[in-house]
């Protein structure tokens, strides 16, 4: 069942990279714009991030009644980038497409993110284990 699971989430990797790419390329054509960047990608990844984690702490602030502050400033500083960049896309494109395309990476850019996360912390994980020592001098 899991390497069921895990062909199931490649299969659905694909095709949403498959979309994106088809939607990049009519964009494209169409209103000489992408909306599916690496600038996009890492600017409603680290929104969604402030958003999420700022929520987190405001909550855990809020439960133990503390200053939900933070918490408060750190969504805004996420909800001013995700407004920079629907601003940025309707600044660029058609009306219409601008819509359409806005809603896509709202709602694209979810997995996008998770994956991402899941990916940055399996990394440093990687990277910050211990490894063995050797030491070619001893005389041991």
């Amino acid at each position: 069942m899991f390497i069921l699971t895990l062909i199931g989430l490649v299969a659905a990797g694909l095709l949403l990279y498959g979309f994106i790419e088809w939607f990049n390329g009519y964009t494209q054509e169409k209103a000489r714009y992408k909306f599916f960047t690496m600038e996009h990608s890492a600017a409603m990844v680290i929104s969604y991030g402030l958003i999420f984690f700022g929520n987190g702490n405001m909550q855990s602030a809020l439960e133990n009644h503390g200053d939900a502050l933070n918490g408060a400033l750190v969504i805004g500083i996420g909800a001013v980038i995700l407004i920079v960049v629907i601003v940025n896309n309707f600044k660029n494109a058609p009306k219409k497409l601008a819509f359409i395309g806005t809603v896509l990476q709202i709602i694209l850019y979810i997995p996008i993110a998770i994956g991402a996360v899941i990916i940055a912390a399996a990394m440093f994980a990687y990277f910050s284990q211990t490894k063995p020592v050797y030491n070619i001098n001893s005389r041991d």
